[in-house]
């Protein structure tokens, strides 16, 4: 790990970008490298932020291995290689009388006068080092922060309002509010533009932002937002039932997943002009896995009737009690060779039982397998702090500037791409805003052959996250392409993604630019699939 680190960091930090040159005049209260140093470790008794505290602050030289044995044992991470030179400071703040958020900072030496806040993903509330990781080594001044509570699973919201609030919405804006002024205090003026990255449901949390506080940031790149959160989690439970568990007559194994998905592909794959195991626009495959019912004497490679049932309720949206949608289909083309446990393992959604659990019902012995539609409504009564992050009026956002670059892939199978679409089309309706308008400060883009956040079979690197991008130039980089539009003012009409390879995950195999929505890509030829021309958004 500490090897790829610091090959990571050498790569990213040995391409050039042009338009960060005017970042050099930002004013410094540091003048030498060692200035830097002595100023870092005694930063945590010189500062002074109202309602919050600094735990330490210590300078990290590149290539230190820090260990993070505060951090909570679901979190998974014990350690974290440190690429570049930054001071990192720990702190906590107060969000109530009686609640409280933690968040790190790191500090780059080469500070390019950008702040950046990045948060979490699930239900829990552990600090993604990852992506403090990619901002501060493009020299952003990054904060992380938890949800209020540590760990990866919502037990801390039962009986808990103040954690609820926290995970909501309050840890993040409250937490931004004390990492813009943290930041001030040690660079010695404030930053010049502000920024939030974050995807799943911190791609939610950076729509809330959007929505309640858009006065935050300048710049948002929410990927695979987890928008309409208490209906995301009733479908988890919808899912999980229509498939059962082991012993039901509905149920698939892999094998039947592994067909399933080949068979979606037979069906749709050339429907974008060409048959390279992606789908470009899901919403046009009408699925009909019934071509999958096993015939007389067949015993394999097909389905029961039961089996094409359970599929059929998948691949088809839920709906309520009244007949009103609750949640889109899980779309086509996921490749259920892989993501089968997530929904179909036999077991109800972990997710959305633990949503259900701490938040609905206030009670650790609710069980999924006993979930009905009279569950999802209530679940949507409740909608606690207005978690469904749901407001289609961004008008406060855009009359400051402020831009909303949102990415969502195609592959998802955790949240379904139609969901970002829906949002987008509200939005659209609620400001009375056609596409041409509302690109002026909201742009979407589809990711064929990606999975949720990241990974899957296309050109998912867009440069969401560390190990996720093909370089550091606007024109290869979400996060650099958000940073373009916001300071220059140049809007990016494709975001382009690389495909590497299975093998050692660093050789690019090709490039693909993926479009702005509505607009879609077709192939046109000539040439193979995975030639970047061969395209064309419509």
């Amino acid at each position: 790990m500490f090897q790829d680190a610091l090959l990571w960091a050498g790569q990213l930090l040995n391409i050039s970008i042009p338009f960060l040159a005017s970042s050099q005049q930002t004013v410094l209260s540091y003048s030498t490298y060692d200035d830097f140093i002595a100023h870092c470790e005694s930063f945590a008794s010189k500062a002074s932020l109202p309602g919050a505290t600094i735990h330490f602050s210590q300078y990290v030289p590149a290539g230190t291995n820090i260990s993070l044995d505060d951090n909570h044992p679901t979190c998974q991470i014990s350690h974290w290689v440190v690429p570049s030179n930054v001071c990192r400071v720990a702190m906590s703040v107060s969000t109530s009388s009686e609640s409280e958020m933690s968040s790190e900072a790191w500090l780059p030496y080469n500070y390019t006068g950008r702040f950046l806040a990045t948060t979490n993903r699930g239900l829990g509330g552990c600090i993604l080092y990852n992506e403090m990781e990619y901002a501060s080594t493009l020299r952003f001044a990054t904060i992380g922060m938890n949800t209020g509570f540590n760990g990866s699973t919502g037990a801390p919201m039962l009986n808990n309002p103040n954690a609820i609030a926290d995970y909501a919405y309050r840890s993040v804006h409250m937490g931004t509010t004390a990492g813009k002024e943290l930041t001030k205090q040690f660079y010695g003026s404030a930053s010049r533009k502000s920024y939030y990255l974050g995807c799943s449901s911190g791609g939610r949390q950076g729509f809330k932002e959007a929505q309640d506080f858009p006065e935050d940031f300048d710049g948002i790149l929410a990927g695979a937002p987890a928008l309409g959160l208490p209906r995301i989690v009733a479908w988890g439970n919808y899912l999980s039932q229509a498939v059962g568990p082991p012993d039901s007559e509905t149920f698939l194994t892999p094998p039947l997943w592994a067909l399933v998905y080949d068979e979606v592909l037979k069906q749709c794959d050339k429907l974008d002009g060409t048959e390279d195991g992606l789908l470009e626009d899901p919403n046009k495959c009408d699925f009909l896995p019934e071509t999958l019912l096993c015939v007389k004497g067949q015993k394999k490679a097909c389905l029961t009737s039961n089996q094409v049932e359970a599929v059929r309720k998948i691949f088809s949206p839920m709906y309520g009690l009244n007949g009103e949608l609750i949640y889109p289909r899980m779309q086509p083309g996921i490749n259920t060779k892989r993501q089968m446990p997530f929904y179909f393992d036999g077991s109800p959604s972990f997710l959305s039982e633990d949503w259900f659990r701490h938040v609905v019902y206030n009670s650790t012995s609710w069980d999924g397998r006993t979930f009905t539609l009279e569950d999802a409504a209530a679940a949507l009564r409740q909608n606690p702090f207005n978690v469904e992050t749901y407001n289609g009026d961004l008008s406060a956002f855009a009359s400051r500037g402020s831009k909303l670059l949102s990415y969502h892939g195609l592959q998802d199978w955790v949240i379904p791409s139609e969901m970002s679409q829906l949002y987008y089309a509200h939005v659209a309706r609620t400001m009375s805003l056609p596409p041409a308008e509302l690109d002026k400060f909201y742009r979407l883009f589809f990711i064929s052959g990606m999975e949720h956040c990241r990974d899957g079979d296309g050109a998912w690197a867009i440069g969401q996250d560390r190990d996720a991008y093909g370089g550091k130039d606007a024109e290869e980089n979400a996060l650099m392409a958000l940073v373009r539009w916001v300071e220059e003012g140049v809007a990016p009409e494709v975001l382009r993604g690389v495909k590497y390879s299975e093998e050692d995950a660093i050789t690019p195999e090709y490039w693909r630019a993926h479009c702005k929505w509505p607009k879609k890509n077709r192939y046109i030829g000539p040439g193979s699939s995975t030639e970047e021309s061969a395209w064309i958004c419509e």
